[in-house]
Parts: structure tokens; sequence; C-alpha cells
């Protein structure tokens, strides 16, 4: 992970990370339902399959990132989420990504799956699969590392940060 750290250590000024309403992910199409959302999500963005793992990646507007996923060698289905309004002011952008160094949270779990939240994008690696990758919604994802790399976002965003992703939505 890639990270520039500020001068002091108080909360973001910035405007538009204490408004999640303001974020370009808010403005962003929800995904038609697909049965019942994951726990603390109001928008679902992306739907992510690769190898056994099936991912949902969404928004709420209290300012909540998360991703949420099921997987046949796993017993439970599982979801982790970060608060972008408690974002610092460390900058950070994930190895394997392009794009700005920009305030962010991660949450990671199961040493698998890593999430980094900005109010522009989310960076979502899974670690050790990479048969069948397939993407819906706002996001486009790569082989990476023997892992996948996705990206949920605008599409200018997402073309940013996997300039290369071969894995896109519808196709």
């Amino acid at each position: 992970m890639l990270s520039a750290l500020g001068a002091c250590s108080a909360p973001v000024a910035d405007p538009v990370l204490k408004d999640p309403a303001q974020w370009p992910l808010a403005k962003l199409k929800r995904l038609p339902d697909d049965g019942e959302p994951p726990e603390g999500a109001d928008r679902v963005l992306a739907r992510i399959k690769v190898g056994s793992h099936k991912l949902t990646a969404w928004i709420h507007p209290s300012g909540q990132c998360g991703l949420a996923g099921s997987s046949k060698n796993m017993e439970a289905d599982w979801s982790m989420s970060s608060d972008m309004t408690r974002s610092s002011r460390d900058l950070m952008r994930e190895e394997g990504f392009s794009g700005p160094l920009e305030p962010a949270t991660t949450v990671s779990t199961e040493s698998t799956f890593i999430l980094v939240c900005t109010p522009t994008r989310m960076l979502i690696t899974v670690k050790g699969q990479t048969s069948k990758p397939s993407v819906e919604g706002n996001a486009s994802a790569q082989i990476y590392g023997g892992g996948l790399n996705a990206v949920v976002g605008p599409p200018e965003v997402r073309k940013e940060s996997l300039p290369g992703a071969t894995v896109t939505s519808g196709g």
C-alpha cells in the first residue's frame, strides 16, 4: 500500500469527506435488487465473482462502504465495512492500482479480502483466486499478483484505477 502521511493528524476538513451525499460513489446507479441486500447496505453498487467467491460492494448514506460475500469453501457468509467520514489525513492507494493518493480507510478479513474506501472509489483485492472472474454494475477488474483487483466507481475512475482492466461489466 502506498501512503503519504500528512504533517498533522487532525481530522480531515474536506467537506466532501464529511458529506457522503456529495461522494461520487453516492451518485452511482444502484444495481437492481437481487434478494436481500447485505446488512448495513443501502445501495448495492456492484457484484464481483471470482473462483468460489461471490462479492457485493455497497454503500450507505451515513458514510459506510462495505463488501459482503459468500464462498463455497467458507462456512458462513461474511461482511465488512468502513466509515469513510472517519478517514484520517493519511493518503493512500492500494498496491496494484493506479490513480491518485486519496484519504482512505482500509479493512480486511480472512487475510483474503482487502477493501479500501475513498469518496471516489472502492478498491477491492481478492487474494489467491483468479478463475472465472466477472463483474456486474459499476465495477472493473483484472488479475494481479495471483489474485483479483477490482475497482467500483464511475467509469472514468475505473479506467484511472485499472487502466488495463480485462474484466468489465457486460463482457
